[in-house]
């Protein structure tokens, strides 16, 4: 088949279309190029392509467009080697052409997944209130090497991580509502913990940042539960039972047993001889909570 013509497309002028003779002499439109394939095959008016070559010609298309898809991808921002590979199997690219394009992506030095993993880690550190655990499995889930991840950690150091664990329990560490001072600091450990910081690092936090509930708070706080527990059971209760519900309760809300006792001597829900069993009450609840 031999070229009749070859013309620059209107909306893209780095593509050009290809024209062959047909049996009456007249154009027939035969395919499209990228410029640089247009240059690769140094087609002109004139020339004659077997099949074959067409074929050849199409394929290098492909790759080229594989290619410009790839580096429009990454325009917006750094990626992965994996990253990448997705997108262009997502647009149905054939597997020999995402390859051409990751290979070429890599000799032109524009995927890294080293600097992408030392450039994310940065990120997240000065941006996030992520810990390092949550950090790792972002790098896992772009496709990052393990070993590129874990080198890319290293920048995540204890210090680091100790500082921001301690900026996110002052910045968030506000006492709710009825809240003891043990729920709290079980309430902040987890918060810390499911950001992705390790228990280490989180008890060191709390030690550090000096979140703490006054005495008033928290003598506040058990009666109001206090108050909570005798309205729900002193028509089903009386007597020694009643007084465990209260104190069961008040223990399972993480009030201190010494506190649990000034406060039900202060506010007794029946006139009982606390001293008989006191002891077993307490010992019954450790137990039941398995501490």
């Amino acid at each position: 088949m031999k070229i009749s013509k070859i013309t620059a497309q209107k909306k893209r002028t780095d593509r050009f279309n290809v024209y062959f003779f047909d049996e009456t002499g007249k154009d027939t439109y035969g395919f499209s190029v990228d410029e640089g394939v247009l240059v690769k095959w140094k087609l002109r008016k004139g020339m004659d392509l077997s099949q074959e070559d067409i074929d050849k010609i199409n394929g290098d298309d492909l790759h080229k467009k594989a290619l410009n898809a790839a580096i429009t991808y990454l325009s917006s921002s750094m990626r992965t080697e994996h990253q990448i590979r997705h997108h262009l199997l997502k647009k149905e690219f054939p597997e020999d052409a995402v390859q051409a394009a990751v290979n070429k992506m890599k000799e032109y030095k524009f995927i890294n997944d080293r600097e992408f993993a030392a450039a994310f880690v940065r990120t997240k550190i000065n941006t996030t209130e992520k810990g390092p655990v949550l950090v790792k499995e972002d790098l896992y889930q772009k496709g990052v090497p393990a070993e590129e991840a874990e080198e890319a950690l290293l920048q995540y150091t204890e210090e680091i991580q100790l500082e921001k664990a301690v900026q996110i329990l002052q910045k968030k560490g506000k006492k709710k509502a009825g809240e003891s001072s043990k729920a709290l600091k079980n309430r902040l450990l987890q918060m810390l913990i499911r950001k992705g910081f390790n228990n280490h690092t989180a008890h060191a936090a709390w030690e550090t940042a000096g979140v703490e509930t006054s005495d008033e708070q928290e003598w506040n706080a058990i009666i109001q539960h206090g108050q909570k527990a005798v309205k729900k059971w002193n028509k089903k209760y009386e007597g020694k039972t009643l007084h465990f519900k209260i104190k069961e309760h008040l223990y399972r809300k993480s009030f201190s047993l010494s506190m649990i006792d000034d406060y039900l001597r202060e506010f007794p829900p029946e006139t009982i001889d606390e001293s008989e069993g006191s002891d077993e009450y307490g010992e019954k609840i450790q137990s039941d909570d398995g501490i």
